[in-house]
């Protein structure tokens, strides 16, 4: 078996791998073995090879240290937040049936509204959510 193919299953392997874990350390030792398949595949005896997946492997390394992925995400991950809801009914004072997505869902008040029943908003913003329960506000959260 030739060696630049040795290095691309290992490369597949470990990008397989990473889609199971997903902390991008196994991607990038999955492209730094992608690079030493092109530096075998290039003609490169085997010593060069090894330095060049190294060099990748090392380089990758550094820049997730230098650039960590989650802390892009502060807060919440969920992409329904600040989304507007129109409420369906009103089971309580603080929770209501609310129509979202195309179905309706639970919802909470994050904080009780004062008006009287006719007069209370007939859409509302998800602030928040416990379990499958959708924490609504009048007012649309902060960005």
């Amino acid at each position: 078996m030739e060696n630049y193919l040795i290095w691309f299953v290992l490369a597949a392997a470990l990008i397989g791998l990473e889609m199971l874990v997903g902390t991008f350390y196994l991607l990038v030792y999955g492209l730094a073995c992608a690079l030493g398949g092109v530096a075998a595949w290039a003609g490169l005896p085997v010593v060069p090879q090894l330095v060049v997946g190294a060099l990748g492997a090392v380089s990758g390394t550094v820049w997730l240290r230098l650039h960590p992925v989650s802390a892009k995400h502060k807060g919440s991950d969920s992409l329904d937040i600040g989304q507007r809801v129109e409420v369906e009914s009103w089971k309580t004072d603080t929770h209501l049936r609310v129509r979202y997505r195309g179905t309706s869902w639970d919802a909470e008040l994050l904080v009780p509204l004062q008006t009287p029943l006719p007069d209370r908003p007939t859409s509302l913003y998800i602030v928040a959510q416990r379990s499958n329960t959708w924490v609504v506000s009048a007012e649309p959260p902060a960005a």
